[in-house]
């Protein structure tokens, strides 16, 4: 029976390894999508030194995407009316999260 377990664990070890490993790349091609997109915003848009702060290059928008995942708190996008000037940033948000939850679950 301790052999059943060890198994068990092992294969459940291996599972994890791909769901992080699936949910890096998801990130990571988010991230640069975000930095090409909202990263480079024009000088004349309300929000660009928050902008260029958060998404600024590809390892920002990787960490603002993951604390954004991790809590999920998103007042400071609420900031300047930033998800209201960036309709299509505010539904790719909820996208992610609920996408990148069931990761974190998984």
């Amino acid at each position: 029976q301790l052999y059943l377990l060890a198994y068990g664990f092992a294969e459940a070890a291996q599972a994890i390894f791909w769901v992080t490993v699936f949910m890096v790349f998801v990130l990571y091609i988010c991230g640069v999508t975000l930095a090409r997109t909202l990263g480079r915003p024009p000088i004349e848009d309300p929000n660009h030194a928050f902008l260029v702060e958060h998404f600024g290059d590809v390892f920002r928008s990787m960490l603002t995407l993951f604390q954004v995942v991790a809590c999920p708190d998103v007042t400071k996008f609420k900031e300047n009316n930033l998800l209201w000037h960036h309709l299509g940033f505010l539904f790719f948000l909820i996208v992610f999260i609920i996408f990148m939850s069931f990761g974190m679950i998984a």
